[in-house]
């Protein structure tokens, strides 16, 4: 099967062959540990920071919860600022906490408005942080991390960034651009397994977390970085499979530009969708990582990923409003590949053409085009 979906990407043959290796006993071996802080220090690599950066073992969600757990007290106010199905999800993760969320909404189909946010906060910027996500993975929207950062960081609102479809297809500076939170996730741009979570601090994120009694044991930021035990390096035992998997992933990314790889495939696909006659779901702020394709009124895209998927291609789905009106191209991580991307579009021009979506070209040829130049 080939997958070709927006997460969990395609994982190459070495990254799987490092997974299955035995190498030590990582609660017991103290080369194990010096092994393991390499590997975050290579994730701070990609976001251009020596910022403490750290692996958690659980999947990215646990990695958002965590976040506002670690820097929302009870009865804070926290602005959550969503423009699509994941940066609302950060609501209820502040309710949880006892704190109030303040919701607000841009349109679903471009990215967050500045001028609108800077309106906003001109007239309230009483809050202790802020939550947004910098890829919406089910839109194929790319935040300006950049902009929102630096705006939230002039009014000392901390930011709690969910950069899970982002980090390693877009480019981050952590520090410039003033970001205090910000979470990725394994099995996205990096392809790795899924089940590894990404966190990076500011200086001012740890502050914070230093005043405070965190109300968990397993989520709390500062038993990774600042963990105090004679016998043990890490508050619970690591999964060495994982994060030497990891290792593999993270120096594939390292070892090329993929930020313009991802930027060179997201175009040559938005390019190949418009020219063949469908229509794209962001109108702005387009993604380096996912493009969501709208079908035309009247045909239904889960039947269009059923008939991919027998003929053994992946791709995703649409997500709430547009579960059956739209269908997700996931140009990320080791998704890439040019053999891959020309089959897929291929058998989407015939499963477009057997379903009588009425087309104006072929996918597979725009795309040959586009790529190409």
């Amino acid at each position: 099967m080939k997958i070709l979906s927006a997460g969990p990407t395609s994982i190459s043959k070495e990254v799987m062959a490092e997974m299955g290796k035995i190498h030590t006993n990582p609660d017991l071996d103290p080369n194990y540990t010096k092994f393991h802080r390499n590997v975050e220090k290579k994730i701070a690599k990609i976001l251009n920071t020596e910022q403490t950066t750290f692996l958690m073992l659980g999947e990215a969600i646990m990695g958002l919860e965590a976040a506002v757990i670690n820097i929302v007290d009870r009865g804070d106010r926290v602005l959550v600022l969503h423009n699509g199905y994941f940066g609302k999800g950060f609501s209820e993760y502040v309710e949880n906490v006892g704190a109030t969320p303040v919701e607000l909404k841009f349109d679903y189909r471009r990215g967050i408005d500045i001028e609108k946010l800077r309106e906003y906060l001109e007239k309230d910027s009483d809050f202790k942080a802020a939550t947004f996500v910098h890829c919406e993975t089910p839109f194929g929207i790319t935040n300006d991390i950049e902009k929102i950062g630096k705006l939230l960081n002039s009014y000392n609102i901390l930011s709690i960034v969910d950069s899970v479809s982002g980090i390693g297809g877009e480019y981050i500076d952590f520090d410039e651009f003033k970001i205090d939170v910000l979470i990725g996730g394994s099995q996205k741009v990096l392809s790795a397994p899924t089940g590894l979570t990404t966190i990076t601090l500011s200086e001012r994120a740890k502050d914070e977390i230093a005043k405070k009694k965190v109300a968990s044991y397993y989520l709390n930021f500062k038993n990774f970085y600042d963990y105090k035990d004679a016998a043990f390096a890490f508050p619970y035992t690591m999964n060495e499979n994982l994060v030497h998997a990891m290792d593999v992933a993270v120096d594939k990314v390292l070892e090329k530009d993929t930020v313009a790889l991802h930027k060179k495939y997201a175009e040559a696909t938005r390019i190949a969708v418009e020219k063949a006659g469908l229509e794209l779901y962001a109108k702005d702020y387009f993604a380096n990582t996912v493009t969501t394709v709208l079908l035309p009124e009247g045909f239904d895209a889960l039947k269009l990923l059923e008939k991919m998927r027998e003929r053994g291609i992946i791709i995703s789905g649409g997500m709430a409003d547009i579960l059956h009106s739209a269908f997700r191209i996931g140009h990320m991580g080791n998704n890439i590949d040019f053999d891959d991307f020309k089959e897929m579009f291929r058998n989407l021009d015939e499963v477009l053409e057997e379903m009588k979506v009425p087309m104006k070209g072929s996918l597979e040829e725009e795309f040959v085009k586009a790529i190409e130049k």
